[in-house]
């Protein structure tokens, strides 16, 4: 496991053992996980698994206020943008979202993972939505 995946690994833990930041007030707007992924050193490939299983994994996940995937495009001079793909999911708190990657479904999209991301930076973002 990388140093990104145990300090995510450890959000979720904390969030699920009720330590770290409270439950997100009633009015509060949540927050907002995502990930980004680096380009992979075969796209194609990257795009079939992420498509035609991941996404499914996701998608059988329940929860979330919202989920989205994106591919990035190139930027407007022309070169290529700084990560492949983007996948946000937001979250009324970090308990709500360690409650959801808790479920059964959830630990399969975590486990699924290295699946497809051999050679591919990932970065996980924890945000506080204003």
């Amino acid at each position: 496991m990388d140093r990104r995946t145990s300090l995510s690994m450890l959000v979720v833990g904390l969030a699920a053992a009720g330590t770290g930041a409270a439950a997100a007030p009633p009015d509060s707007p949540g927050i907002k996980f995502m990930v980004l992924y680096g380009h992979p050193p075969n796209p194609p490939e990257f795009e079939k698994y992420y498509l035609d299983v991941h996404m499914k994994l996701v998608a059988a996940m329940k929860g979330a206020r919202r989920m989205e995937a994106a591919k990035c495009l190139p930027q407007a001079d022309g070169s290529p943008p700084a990560f492949y793909r983007v996948f946000e999911a937001w979250f009324d708190s970090p308990e709500h979202m360690a409650a959801v990657f808790a479920t059964p479904e959830g630990v399969k999209v975590r486990a699924d993972v290295p699946n497809f991301t051999a050679g591919t930076t990932v970065t996980r973002l924890v945000c506080k939505l204003d």
